[in-house]
């Protein structure tokens, strides 16, 4: 191919080289090599005016393991720090991202790095992340370049550098926090980039103080994700460091979002091997939040039943049963219940007696969120009642049931029909 030719045709070769490396080729295509693809990259580097460096940067993300010889990684570098995409010409907070005035800024935010991905050099900054992350060795080769990216006059490439300050963290933690912060101090939507609370995550492990006043920043951002990442934060520091435990009454005790986030962390970690038993006790007070939402959050911890010993198991589920908890919190349990070998009859009474008191009026509506509850129940009383050798939880299963047929719950027919069979 001429060099005089457009230069979309090879940019859809090494597109479709790309695709094709990333889904392992076809059964019967034959495998393409690793200097093939080096190759054709060094072609494309040498075309007048370098045209391709977005299409080359997608290719060296693709190629995970790749062995890139060192004038893939010098194209990819140069690309990074020289290449004219995006404009440099405005300044770099007078993006269209923080035009309050002219455009939707949430918008915007949603676009920030989908524009920075699809710029050369936010797609060349990613990728060098990805080759950091993989071959730490290649560190002093791709130094400049790693903060070029992560002090770009553009914000939408900013957003793209995060993941190459990750791979920097493992290897230099003083330097990637110290360029991690100048990075995201250029517009507070940087808060929001992908990568950025697994960054703040891994530099607490390094060096807490010096992350600290970034956490402190997202806790008091009035962008409800930003301060949500943040709390999710500070929740799972606080089970290993001491610095995030004095920051914990105040997420717990929080915003509705600060709050939320804290329920999230302790549901997803109750049977944890380590710290289980400190998120269970952590998330028992959320079982009574004000906010629907936060207990429906913290009923997600039944996902993990089926994990817990006996003991936690009635523990866990005792203390939500003696919070009341509403409609919209029994459905996550119900659910977990019924798909789980749980053996704890007198408390699945209490949750079957509780969600026959709660759903009655609506459980035989097939157009009702009830009516699913209303099957799941069904499901467990009748299963409950036919293994049970314990004539009282025989009886108050029968109870159930003749409530449940009085208001036509959906699902008991066929239950009974099988325990007939």
């Amino acid at each position: 191919m001429a060099d005089d030719m457009s230069a979309s045709y090879f940019d859809a070769i090494i597109g479709g080289v790309a695709e094709s490396i990333s889904l392992g080729g076809g059964a019967t295509a034959p495998a393409i090599t690793e200097q093939q693809c080096a190759s054709l990259i060094q072609r494309a580097h040498r075309l007048p005016g370098r045209p391709c460096g977005r299409a080359i940067s997608w290719l060296v993300q693709r190629g995970t393991g790749f062995n890139w010889p060192e004038q893939v990684i010098e194209a990819i570098t140069w690309y990074a720090v020289n290449d004219p995409d995006p404009s440099v010409d405005a300044p770099p907070i007078a993006e269209v991202w923080s035009d309050t005035t002219t455009h939707d800024r949430r918008s915007h935010e949603m676009d920030l790095y989908t524009a920075g991905i699809n710029s050369t050099r936010g797609a060349a900054g990613e990728a060098i992340g990805r080759l950091l992350l993989d071959r730490p060795e290649l560190v002093d080769t791709v130094h400049n370049a790693v903060h070029g990216v992560s002090q770009d006059p553009s914000i939408a490439v900013r957003s793209c550098a995060i993941l190459a300050l990750l791979g920097l963290l493992n290897i230099d933690a003083q330097k990637a926090i110290a360029w991690f912060k100048d990075c995201v101090s250029a517009d507070p939507i940087l808060l929001k980039a992908p990568y950025v609370e697994r960054f703040v995550h891994y530099a607490a492990y390094k060096d807490c103080s010096a992350i600290w006043p970034t956490i402190e920043s997202m806790l008091e951002s009035g962008d409800a994700d930003v301060v949500c990442a943040a709390s999710r934060q500070v929740c799972l520091l606080s089970l290993d460091l001491e610095m995030a435990t004095q920051e914990l009454e105040r997420v717990e005790k929080g915003t509705t979002e600060m709050r939320k986030a804290a329920a999230e962390v302790y549901a997803a970690n109750v049977s944890h091997k380590i710290v289980g038993a400190v998120c269970r006790v952590r998330l028992k007070p959320f079982f009574t939040d004000a906010d629907d939402l936060i207990r429906t959050q913290a009923a997600s911890a039944f996902e993990y039943i089926a994990t817990l010993d006996t003991s936690a198991q009635a523990d866990l589920l005792g203390a939500f049963l003696d919070a009341r908890p509403g409609p919209l919190a029994l459905v996550p349990v119900v659910r977990a219940l019924e798909a789980s070998p749980v053996q704890l009859p007198d408390l699945v009474c209490r949750l079957g007696e509780l969600c026959i008191e709660t759903h009655r009026d609506e459980a035989g509506d097939i157009s009702k969120s009830a009516s699913a509850v209303a099957m799941d129940v069904s499901k467990i009383v009748v299963r409950l009642y036919a293994h049970t050798g314990d004539a009282a939880i025989q009886s108050r299963c029968l109870s159930m049931i003749d409530e449940m047929e009085r208001h036509n719950f959906v699902g008991l027919s066929a239950e009974l029909q099988q325990l007939d069979r």
